[in-house]
């Protein structure tokens, strides 16, 4: 699996890519599919909503897979994001378990 890590508006800490590494391979035990996961850490100036923000995209044969999450921290925002990406990818490997499960009709 290719790990892309891009940064706006931020530089990439090394705790932050600790993070990445080890939620990456996290998504790789889950999914032996996983293509490419590409990460974007954001430093929003908007106070409101959060400032830091962590995009997660996920490329699997046939689907693309993303998680987006929000947080006044960016090590809660990529444990939050890489939770949910987690989630997806659970979805994604069950959908395809029922798929193969089910008879085909003639």
């Amino acid at each position: 699996m290719d790990v892309e890590i891009q940064a706006q508006h931020t530089e990439v800490h090394p705790r932050w890519r600790d993070v990445i590494e080890r939620g990456a391979a996290k998504v790789r035990e889950l999914c032996q599919d996983v293509l490419r996961l590409h990460v974007t850490l954001v430093h929003s100036p908007h106070h409101l909503r959060g400032a830091e923000e962590v995009r997660l995209v996920a490329h699997v044969p046939g689907e693309t897979l993303t998680a987006h999450k929000r947080a006044a921290d960016m090590g809660e925002a990529l444990h939050a994001a890489f939770k949910a990406l987690e989630q997806e990818l659970r979805s994604f490997v069950e959908r395809r378990r029922e798929r193969h499960r089910q008879p085909k009709r003639t």
